[in-house]
């Protein structure tokens, strides 16, 4: 599997982008994975649902349940 390459990437257990901030994946991140995985779509779908699988972990633990919008941020844009 292609191993992200971006600065943006998302801290835990917050899921926020460590560079500016917003919630992970930003706009930025979500251009540069896309970019990343073009020839290989379905590799960033597995990438990204691993992530919202550790999100969710880390969300529920802090504030009783996670947001109910983590599969479109995670992977509702990607196409996959």
């Amino acid at each position: 599997m292609l191993v992200p390459r971006t600065e943006h990437v998302g801290v835990r257990p917050a899921w926020d982008c460590r560079i500016c901030g917003q919630p992970w994946p930003c706009a930025i991140a979500k251009v540069e994975l896309s970019e990343q995985y073009q020839n290989f779509p379905h590799g960033l779908s597995v990438f990204l649902g691993s992530c919202m699988l550790e999100a969710i972990d880390d969300l529920a633990a802090g504030s009783g349940g996670p947001p109910a919008d983590l599969y479109e941020r995670f992977l509702g844009w990607a196409g996959g």
